[in-house]
């Protein structure tokens, strides 16, 4: 099984100010296609913590994404960081600049803003990193970028949501999808107990490594609790027939047939 890495960065996610919403949109998508995502990580918009955890995680997964500091401020240093990290240069990218100009001239002509004038905030946008893949914004100035880096993949990401969705379903998941060769599947049922720390018992009787299963507490004054069955397999109806046969485990091990 594959596995994966966000990094989250911005000093206004660090900071609290702001919920950081993509890593879970990420993480979620990745796990649908079988992808185990290790690690979700917030970084400070500093070049040498990037570069740090850039190459600390990318050593320990296969897939990298960033969200985040590909805009036009002295803030937004996202690739500037992933290309230093991986000794790579910065290359205007006529496509890029085109894409740009093209989002302020639309703009500018619906009266949104007062200049569409291609000044440096704006080119700024227009680098990539070297044989970096561009990935379309299809709400917003900033290309994406993909990068293929000895094996390990490195996806770049805008950090506003409704620009990051749309290239990630459409620019991210098409190659997710030809890298994964399986898929994960959860599913939540209802048991008639309420001590998480019997069902625990039970649950240890059962587990193995075919399926994550998860207890989820409601408090005692409920009479029931859920448990999350996840697993992972070349479909869905082989994820199926695991749950399922850990369900059934499970409800005989609570009803005293284990």
């Amino acid at each position: 099984m594959l596995s994966s890495c966000v990094l989250s960065i911005g000093k206004e996610i660090i900071s609290g100010i702001i919920n950081d919403t993509n890593s879970f949109y990420i993480a979620s998508r990745l796990s649908a296609f079988g992808i185990y995502n290790r690690y979700i990580v917030s970084l400070d918009d500093i070049k040498d913590e990037i570069e740090d955890g850039m190459l600390h995680y990318l050593d320990r997964v296969d897939i990298l994404i960033t969200t985040g500091g590909l805009g036009p401020t002295f803030d937004d240093i996202t690739l500037f960081s992933v290309a230093s990290a991986l000794n790579k240069k910065l290359i205007f990218s006529k496509n890029a600049y085109n894409h740009i100009k093209q989002f302020y001239d639309s703009l500018y002509k619906t009266g949104k803003i007062k200049s569409n004038e291609m000044n440096d905030k704006r080119k700024k946008m227009a680098y990539l990193p070297e044989n970096a893949i561009e990935l379309y914004n299809s709400t917003g100035a900033a290309f994406g970028a993909y990068i293929n880096e000895k094996g390990k993949r490195i996806f770049c990401l805008p950090g506003i949501p409704k620009e990051m969705k749309p290239m990630f379903d459409n620019e991210v998941l098409p190659i997710i999808k030809q890298l994964s060769t399986g898929v994960t599947i959860s599913k939540t049922y209802e048991f008639s107990i309420n001590d998480e720390t019997l069902l625990g018992q039970f649950i240890d009787k059962i587990k193995n490594s075919d399926v994550y299963i998860k207890s989820l507490p409601t408090g005692f004054d409920s009479k029931s609790m859920g448990v999350r069955f996840t697993a992972s397999g070349n479909n869905e109806f082989e994820c199926l027939k695991k749950i399922e046969l850990a369900k059934n485990r499970l409800a005989d091990a609570i009803n005293g047939n284990v």
